[in-house]
């Protein structure tokens, strides 16, 4: 299974675009809190991209989500040396 759920708030202004093929894309930055027991409450920052219809919501900063996805990876290698990245492809976002 290929999948995440995340619940955060926007923290940066969404930077939309469009890919070379013309498909309109967004991306945003959410902070999701953390539970950390034993530790002051925390958050982790994640950037997730969202395509077609969903890049055109109103989304602005201070802003409750929720985003559904999946997971891609990018394999690549830079001099000599193997590297993965990991990308969050928003499928379905909900306002909280």
């Amino acid at each position: 299974m290929n999948g995440f759920y995340l619940m955060g708030r926007i923290i940066s202004e969404p930077e939309r675009g469009e890919t070379a093929n013309g498909t309109r894309y967004c991306r945003l930055k959410i902070s999701v809190d953390k539970n950390a027991r034993d530790q002051e409450e925390t958050s982790e920052i994640y950037e997730i991209a969202v395509f077609r219809n969903l890049a055109e919501n109103e989304y602005k900063i201070d802003q409750n989500i929720g985003v559904c996805g999946k997971l891609q990876a990018n394999n690549y290698e830079k001099d000599g040396v193997q590297y993965c990245n990991v990308r969050l492809l928003g499928n379905t976002v909900s306002f909280v």
